[in-house]
């Protein structure tokens, strides 16, 4: 194994809760027990070799930025052990770590020093970390009056310009408009590409999956599952279906569709039946026609369609990105086709995903979300869900054996 660059064992933070101040005050001046203990993380270990990417999974509440937070050293774990080699940035709470009454361009100095930088490495870096957080004439003024993306703007700048061994991320990405979160995305790109180690956290898997190659799952403070990316994020992913089935089915409503519009958007997406309720058979050719438009041409594009049946079971799923086609680029309006000679789907009612994303395949411009978009009948009755090209063949020795027998006979 290559060197480590994280190493966690048996890490455990508990908490104790208050019903009030009062009960605060009152155990301290007492001595008797007024509070509950709240166990957010729950005997952790795992450990990160340098250079590589570790995404962290779990719902809300699950321990997630706890653990970032004792990696990042910002608190002590209650038992346990953790060891993070070389220098470490992080992003963790937005405006975390900033002082208020300083501007940005004092924040940055500031906390570039904490890092670790000389004073001739801070003013070489400095007009690049400006540059990157495209904050203006709002550089020069206190940090007190940014909003959330233009703290975000400040804190990814450092963060990542500063060139740390290990850079923490807690969902800074689901912060910031389209463009400013297209400019982070390439630039962690960069750093995992360089060899950086990450600890990333998010709920987006197409960013957990391309910027990490392991992931933790936690659920309750507790590892649920450690391991390859693409497996930790299967099963998470299942388990997030299942339980939101079962709620949807508890409560009978349709999950919001959402929606995302930026410099590029979608115009149409349409199925070649055309029908409004729009019906195909097994085997039959499926088409799907999309069309978009972009603010600038030089801006390059690929498109992602997704397949559920309707209780949000993954069919299949299609990338030009995947499928090594070059991004589509030159144009301000566009309209492309994804064919599939033989529809393998036997029977169901489906809904259709469509992305618009940048030249990494990473980077959602917008999407659309047709529920219930088409359906899948078949002239008789057939098991399962799709229908998968064979041929049947008797091996040759069976064939002898039953020569044999017959002969004897």
């Amino acid at each position: 194994m290559r060197d480590l660059a994280v190493v966690a064992e048996g890490l455990s933070k508990s908490y104790r809760v208050y019903a009030s101040p009062w009960d605060r005050l009152g155990e301290a001046l007492t001595r008797r027990r007024r509070h509950r203990e709240f166990r957010a993380l729950d005997g952790v270990s795992f450990a990160l070799p340098r250079g590589e990417g570790l995404a962290l999974l779990g719902e809300n509440g699950a321990g997630k930025s706890t653990l970032l937070k004792i990696l990042a050293g910002i608190t002590a774990p209650t038992a346990g052990r953790v060891r993070v080699e070389g220098t470490v940035a992080s992003i963790l709470e937005l405006g975390s770590g900033f002082h208020p009454e300083l501007t940005g361009r004092q924040n940055i100095v500031l906390n570039a020093a904490m890092l670790g930088l000389s004073e001739e490495a801070v003013k070489s870096r400095l007009p690049d970390i400006v540059a990157f957080s495209e904050l203006g004439d709002f550089i020069d003024q206190p940090v007190k009056v940014y909003s959330t993306g233009m703290a975000m703007r400040l804190g990814f700048s450092i963060a990542t310009q500063v060139e740390p061994d290990v850079l923490i991320i807690d969902e800074a990405l689901s912060v910031g408009d389209g463009y400013f979160q297209k400019k982070c995305i390439d630039r962690l790109l960069h750093f995992v590409g360089r060899g950086g180690t990450l600890l990333f956290c998010s709920h987006a898997m197409y960013y957990v999956s391309a910027f990490c190659q392991r992931a933790l799952w936690l659920r309750g403070g507790r590892v649920e599952a450690l391991g390859p990316v693409l497996d930790v994020v299967r099963d998470y992913e299942n388990f997030l279906v299942a339980k939101t089935a079962a709620q949807a089915a508890a409560s009978h409503e349709t999950p919001p569709v959402a929606v995302h519009a930026g410099p590029a958007r979608l115009t149409g997406v349409c199925l070649a039946d055309g029908a409004a309720d729009p019906v195909f058979e097994t085997g039959r050719p499926w088409e799907l026609a999309i069309e978009w438009e972009s603010d600038d041409p030089r801006r390059p594009f690929h498109l992602g369609v997704g397949v559920n049946r309707i209780d949000e079971v993954e069919v299949f799923s299609f990338s030009s990105h995947a499928d090594g086609l070059a991004p589509f680029r030159g144009e301000r309006r566009y309209a492309a086709r994804l064919r599939l000679p033989r529809l393998p789907l036997v029977k169901g009612e489906f809904t259709l995903y469509v992305f618009l994303l940048d030249e990494e395949g990473l980077h959602i411009y917008d999407q659309r979300v047709l529920q219930r978009a088409f359906r899948v009948q078949s002239p008789s009755y057939a098991f399962g869900l799709v229908r998968a090209e064979h041929a049947w063949e008797l091996d040759e020795r069976s064939a002898l054996s039953v020569e044999r027998t017959i002969a004897r006979a």
